[in-house]
Order: structure tokens, then sequence, then C-alpha cells
């Protein structure tokens, strides 16, 4: 006997998951989207990647990937006015945050105040990797940082760890210019009122916690590595509640997979709505402001 799909409806309590209502009641901000990429197929993806956000009930998605990818993260492309407009046409729930390169802190600046001062967005991100091998830690970064504070940007880091050199060290095999959650130390201790996020939880998040707990102007964001178990629940006890946040990473990753890094932790609803986007709305409400965005914190 054929299964009839168009009636086959899975009750989500009958395996103890949140149902549509539950995940809205979360209020969840995705701060790692990567929907939207300067190509042909700009529009099509993200459309496509609606249809999965609506599902998930997420409130917000924060694009990454605005105004240039890795390669020439400076270089306007031919989609940027497309990005525009469809910032500007969805900003009800859809932000960007721009690519930025501390090997070139002066043309970085430049377009700081292009996409955020005078255009929609309303953060920088350090990418993984850059030709000129230069880090978030290096001395150029200082004066991107201090016109974010101006700009009360966000300040999101792509972090990783991954083990090699001669001898093999964590770090040792990242790309040229990756930033490591040790590298994000230095940064927030040289700028230690200025809140960041430390991205990805550095891939290896038992060495990633370890490196910023000192640092509490530092935020802990999951996304893209593996779902282990316990990760948040240590995450939680090191650094607590307040100072994780949640990103979703699709397409490349599942909403279903990142989510379940939140729910698997022993942790209270309330910490689950800020993790989820209490934590990244409180992060983001002075920019949110300044713009004249409408922001319920």
């Amino acid at each position: 006997m054929l299964l009839d799909t168009d009636s086959f409806v899975i009750d989500p309590k009958l395996y103890g998951v949140p149902d549509l209502q539950q995940l809205r009641d979360y209020r969840i901000w995705d701060g790692h989207y990567h929907g939207i990429r300067p190509t042909r197929n700009l529009l099509k993806q993200h459309e496509q990647m609606m249809f999965y956000i609506r599902r998930m009930g997420i409130e917000r998605v924060i694009s990454v990937d605005i105004g240039g990818m890795l390669k020439e993260p400076i270089v306007p492309t031919v989609y940027d006015n497309d990005m525009r407009n469809l910032l500007e046409r969805e900003k009800d729930h859809l932000s960007g945050i721009i690519r930025i390169d501390p090997g070139f802190p002066e043309k970085s600046c430049a377009k700081m105040k292009e996409w955020i001062e005078d255009g929609p967005c309303i953060g920088i991100k350090y990418v993984g990797g850059n030709q000129s091998g230069i880090t978030c830690s290096h001395p150029n970064s200082d004066a991107i940082i201090r016109m974010a504070v101006e700009m009360k940007a966000v300040i999101y880091i792509h972090t990783w760890i991954k083990i090699g050199g001669s001898p093999r060290y964590p770090g040792g095999g990242n790309y040229s210019g990756e930033s490591t959650p040790m590298d994000v130390a230095a940064l927030a201790q040289r700028f230690p009122d200025v809140q960041m996020i430390c991205g990805h939880s550095g891939g290896d998040w038992e060495l990633g916690v370890k490196a910023i707990r000192p640092y509490e102007n530092v935020l802990f964001e999951f996304s893209g590595g593996d779902a282990n178990s316990g990760s948040v629940d240590l995450a939680i006890k090191e650094l607590g509640v307040d100072r994780i946040v949640w990103g979703g990473h699709g397409p490349s990753r599942s909403f279903s997979t990142e989510i379940s890094k939140v729910l698997d932790a022993s942790v209270s609803d309330a910490g689950r709505v800020k993790i989820f986007g209490g934590n990244y709305r409180r992060l983001a409400a002075d920019i949110f402001r300044r713009k004249g965005l409408s922001l319920e914190v």
C-alpha cells in the first residue's frame, strides 16, 4: 500500500521537538546566513531559502556575504545594486553585514561608510582568510574597529582552529589571514569596551571557549561546525547564557541541525530565547535605532 504523502503529517510533539509556534516564540535571529551571494542566482537562491526560513519560524536572517566575496573583499561587484535593493525591500526580516579585509584598512573603512553609514548594512565581517595573511589581531584592525564603534556596527569575526604546521599545533593549518579565537582574544584585550562575535566557536569549541573566556566583550557563536552534544552546555558553563549567539549557516548547513545544538543544551526556555536571538538583538539595538529601524529587544 502506497503512503498518501499529501495527508501524512508528523506531529512534532510526538518526537519531543518544538512545533512552528514554539519556534516563533524563541524569536530566532540567524546571525550567519549564506543565502545571498553576488552571483547571477542571487535572488533565486534567497527566494528558495525563504521557504525554509519561514518553515522554521525564523524571525530575521543576517546575510554575511554582502558587498564582495572572499577573493576580492574590497572590490565592488556587478551585483551590489541587487543586494542593496533586496536589503531595502526585505528590511523587516533581512539584514546584511559587509566583508572587510584588515590588509586594506583604509579601503575597508571606505567600504563601511558606503555600506553601513550611507547604506543598508548593520555590521562588518572578518572573513575566513585573505591574500595578505593579516588576521583580526593585527594593528591594522584598530582603525576598522574604531570606525565600527562610531557607527554602532556589529562586529563578526570568522574564526577556525585547524591543526597543522611543523611541528603541528592548533591553528597551524589555517588559511592565510584566517583568524583564530586566540586572535579575537588579542583584539578584545585592546578594545575591552567593544563587543564582538567569535564566529563558528572557533571550529573547536573546547579550545575556542577557553581562549575567549576572560574577555566579557566577546560573544561566542555556534554555526557551521559539527553538531556535538554538550557543546552549548560547556559554553553556558564557562561564559554564561548572555554571551552566546546563534547562526544557521544555511544553505550549507541545515536549520534543524543548527537549532538542535541549542535544544540539546540543559537551559531554560528563557535562556534559549537569549541564545536564539535576544543576545544578538541587544548587540544590534544601537545601530537599528540609529538607522530608524524598529526593533523589539
